[in-house]
């Protein structure tokens, strides 16, 4: 953070931190900000995204077909491919097919159920206010 604070030393600073421990720690980039005149401002990535898989999935898809294996003579060249990589993957847009089927339940049931058994399955983890009232003690 001190080269990116070296790198732009003028103007705001927007940071995007996914939720490692250590970029969680409120001190350290309070302390940061205050050395550096409170012109970063830092972003945390939701703690449980499945939006991020598709994100990772594109810059897979873009690290095999602009970076590997490639020689980039310059950072315009190295721009400039990018560009158009962004440019053929938006003229024929797909978007990416992306499933989860889920943890399986504490009871150890499966979260995902047959479509022929959704409409005779009852329903367990909905509670009477007569069974919530007595399973907290009341």
């Amino acid at each position: 953070m001190e080269e990116v604070a070296r790198t732009y030393p003028e103007g705001n600073v927007h940071v995007i931190w996914d939720n490692l421990n250590t970029h969680r720690a409120y001190g350290v980039w309070k302390s940061f900000n205050a050395r550096h005149g409170e012109r970063f401002f830092f972003h945390f990535t939701p703690l449980h995204a499945s939006w991020v898989n598709q994100i990772e999935l594109l810059f897979a898809i873009y690290t095999r077909r602009v970076l590997r294996h490639a020689s980039h003579y310059s950072i315009f060249h190295l721009r400039q491919r990018t560009e158009d990589f962004i440019v053929q993957r938006n003229r024929a847009p797909q978007p990416f097919k992306w499933t989860f089927a889920g943890f399986e339940l504490q009871t150890g049931e499966p979260k995902r159920i047959p479509a022929d058994a959704r409409s005779i399955r009852p329903s367990t983890s909905r509670r009477t206010p007569a069974s919530s009232s007595s399973s907290h003690g009341a």
